[in-house]
């Protein structure tokens, strides 16, 4: 059985990217890995790249007629999946779009936005980033469809202005209630429960760095960001790891987010926030006078931030580490990756192996 679910699984990898977030419980952790593990591991996955869209998903939530799309017409859903509330539908492109090129995303989110309004959607769920269920771990119906935008745009009608605007009030509350959940004090505990269950090889790495970054963004906000702080915070969060990182790991990710704080994050970031022309006038007098005397100590801070980034990502995704390949990713010298890797504890064990903790 275990050998036709993987023969299945192969089949539909060359329709996801190479990279997914998923979890197996909903609104948890979702944990970048390779797209072969969360199919075969997870309920919840994302099916898009930021780079490339090759997947239209719409979720509704109102019932479960998983025929609905022939009311209008439309090519029949790659995957139906049926939830405890509804249906999703998930239609393949015949040819990918790029998700940076501005006309091809322009037209793509309006076929995605007339779906969404005539299906009766979830507005909530509407993007090509967000989280569904995944179609070999739950209910769901395969037929092989393959569609174009063109299939849906002249079959769908134009939402309305009252649809657009309910639309945007959503978004708004959707990121003022991401902010209070993620930084509000009183949901430290949350917060923390995450990191409970992680260990090495779990993307430790990568979960602090998100988590602690987007705290010190609120820190800026609040106009009170400053580096003992941060300390502070990161301590807090790794000692809530089943296994903390090391000294050597902890501290890269620290310094990497602090010189971003303080040399990168523009003053019109920060405007915004609510500092004031004070403020932010000391705030660039420091950052010159510390910037003047550490300027090539910064220059190594910031390629190992890169350096350290890359690691993350080579690790979760199970990626061989070689110093010629990690340097040219995060287009840093080979001595900094080799100096810095050997700080971080790693060894070159050679071959196919690479280097290794």
């Amino acid at each position: 059985m275990m050998e036709l679910y993987q023969k299945n699984i192969r089949q539909f990898l060359k329709l996801f990217p190479k990279e997914l977030q998923g979890s197996k419980v909903k609104d948890a952790f979702y944990e970048d890995k390779s797209s072969y593990q969360a199919l075969l591991r997870d309920k919840f996955i994302t099916y898009n790249s930021h780079e490339l869209i090759s997947i239209i998903a719409i979720d509704i939530d109102s019932h479960q007629d998983g025929g609905v799309w022939m009311d209008y017409d439309l090519p029949q859903p790659t995957w139906t999946i049926w939830t405890d509330r509804g249906v999703q539908f998930m239609w393949v492109l015949r040819k990918p779009i790029l998700a940076k090129v501005p006309t091809h995303r322009k037209m793509a989110k309006e076929v995605l936005a007339r779906l969404v309004y005539a299906l009766d959607g979830d507005i909530n769920a509407m993007g090509f980033n967000r989280v569904f269920r995944n179609p070999l771990n739950n209910k769901s119906y395969y037929s092989d469809t393959r569609v174009d935008l063109k299939d849906f745009y002249l079959k769908l009608p134009k939402p309305t202005p009252e649809w657009w605007d309910k639309v945007k009030q959503n978004s708004k509350r959707q990121k003022r209630s991401k902010t209070e959940t993620l930084f509000a004090d009183t949901h430290a505990p949350a917060e923390l429960k995450d990191f409970e269950t992680m260990k090495e090889g779990d993307g430790r790495n990568v979960a602090l760095f998100d988590r602690l970054r987007f705290w010190a963004y609120d820190e800026a906000k609040a106009g009170r960001y400053n580096s003992h702080s941060l300390s502070s915070r990161a301590l807090a969060l790794n000692k809530a790891f089943l296994e903390p990182l090391e000294d050597k790991e902890l501290n890269a990710t620290i310094n990497s987010i602090d010189h971003f704080m303080e040399f990168k994050y523009s003053a019109h970031n920060l405007r915004e926030f609510g500092m004031s022309e004070e403020q932010l006038k000391e705030r660039a007098s420091r950052a010159g006078k510390k910037g003047g005397k550490v300027r090539g100590k910064l220059q190594t801070t910031e390629a190992r931030g890169r350096i350290l980034a890359t690691l993350n990502q080579w690790e979760t995704w199970e990626r061989k580490i070689t110093i010629s390949g990690i340097a040219k990713e995060a287009k840093a010298h080979k001595n900094t990756v080799s100096e810095y890797l050997k700080e971080l504890g790693y060894t070159n064990k050679g071959g196919s192996t690479g280097w290794k903790k």
